[in-house]
């Protein structure tokens, strides 16, 4: 070869290797580049404030997500804080990678809290599994899903994205006839909220209620220690239902369960029972919502709260002041009218010598009228005030002990928008 032939290759290469060093300073490396941080379209978990957990969806620059959501009405009260699962991935439903489990290693199926999968509104979910070589220390809470104690099970997180009713089926194959079950609690067999127990056909099958960012616990099982494999499917579909959280056209509350006499009854229709919300405007008052032509009814007591309100307004007042325990509602009418209050004695006992009083504002009984307070009877007597109120203007009732005497008792109530 020629010397000046040899300098031209080596002045080639250097010229390359320059080149191909210019490209990478220019365009940068894989190290200079950002990391991203989730998977757009994915959900990934998230904590509220109260504590309550949600999702999040990243979005298309997998740096960022959505806001923290647990309900239909929006992002959860008080916002997100940080918490060791935030911004864990929600596996797709059906992603089923239980072969690839490390040996030694449990598979998430076989301990609470369960593999955790998303249900997306809308979306046909499929899980397969096979319990043959699962655990077997859970058990349906009774009846006909208690046939699973012994069986071996799989457990599911679910963690619904959106809130309605929730359809599962469960067919089993070969000799599994399977039981299935949902709890709010993964650990607590008393927390079972629904159940679909064996049938003929190797089919257990049940809907149930769900709220978005809420964990609800789907266990697979066997009855009579039977096992193998399953297809489960899952839909959800989306609306509103008593149990939401969120008020719905002519329901008188709505606390988030179905819970009898904890504020509001299991069907949504009766403020039953004593709240911490009752205990006055710092609490925001016990919620009740009116619509035109219904009336809502309620059962109560002032025994187990404070003084919230120390005196009715000077228009209001008949001589005696609100001195004793009372019982505060924060009512919110859906129609502009009249709204009739009365207050009776309850189904049980004698009622005491209680009043009724309203605010436009809760802390101040200043904007009060003649006609919003009610002291007119004895002992055991009722008591009915009516004042004109505005369209999702709230107002605030209360239900107090006039005098300085021992007034507090149980009672009952109504509310009348017309």
């Amino acid at each position: 070869m020629r010397l000046g032939s040899l300098l031209f290759s080596v002045a080639a290469v250097a010229s390359l290797l320059i080149a191909t060093q210019g490209c990478a300073i220019l365009g940068g490396t894989d190290s200079t580049k950002e990391e991203k941080l989730c998977t757009p379209g994915a959900y990934v978990f998230c904590r509220c404030a109260d504590r309550t957990p949600g999702t999040k969806l990243c979005k298309e620059d997998a740096k960022s997500f959505d806001a923290c959501m647990t309900d239909d009405s929006g992002e959860c009260v008080g916002g997100e804080v940080d918490d060791p699962q935030t911004n864990e991935p929600i596996p797709p439903a059906g992603d089923d990678d239980d072969d690839e489990v490390p040996p030694g290693k449990a598979s998430p199926l076989d301990s609470c809290p369960g593999k955790s999968t998303a249900v997306q509104p809308g979306a046909d979910i499929k899980l397969e599994g096979d319990t043959s070589t699962a655990t077997g220390d859970r058990k349906g809470r009774q009846g006909a899903c208690a046939v699973g104690a012994g069986g071996n099970d799989h457990v599911y997180r679910l963690i619904p994205s959106g809130s309605g009713s929730l359809d599962v089926k469960v067919q089993g194959e070969g000799g599994l006839d399977p039981v299935a079950y949902v709890r709010s609690t993964c650990d607590d067999e008393e927390s079972q909220v629904v159940c679909g127990p064996p049938s003929g056909n190797k089919l257990a099958q049940f809907k149930l209620n769900v709220v978005t960012g809420k964990e609800y616990f789907l266990f697979v099982d066997g009855a009579s220690a039977s096992a193998g494999k399953y297809v489960a499917n899952l839909k959800l579909t989306t609306g509103s239902f008593c149990g939401d959280g969120k008020v719905d056209t002519n329901e008188a509350c709505d606390d988030g369960n179905k819970v009898e006499d904890d504020g509001c009854s299991n069907d949504c229709k009766k403020v039953n029972g004593n709240p911490t919300t009752g205990g006055g405007c710092a609490e925001g008052g016990h919620p009740v919502d009116v619509w035109t032509g219904q009336t809502v009814t309620g059962s109560g007591s002032t025994n187990g709260y404070g003084n919230a309100w120390t005196a009715p307004s000077a228009a209001c007042d008949t001589g005696l002041t609100n001195n004793y325990q009372d019982h505060i509602y924060a009512v919110t009418p859906h129609a502009t009218g009249n709204l009739v209050v009365t207050l009776s004695a309850p189904a049980v006992g004698t009622l005491p010598n209680l009043m009724l009083s309203a605010r436009r504002t809760c802390a101040s009984a200043t904007p009060a009228t003649s006609n919003m307070c009610a002291n007119n009877g004895g002992v055991g007597a009722g008591e009915t005030m009516t004042f004109s109120v505005t369209k999702d203007t709230k107002v605030f009732v209360g239900v107090d002990g006039g005098g300085t005497t021992n007034n507090k008792g149980d009672y009952s109530i109504s509310f009348r928008l017309q």
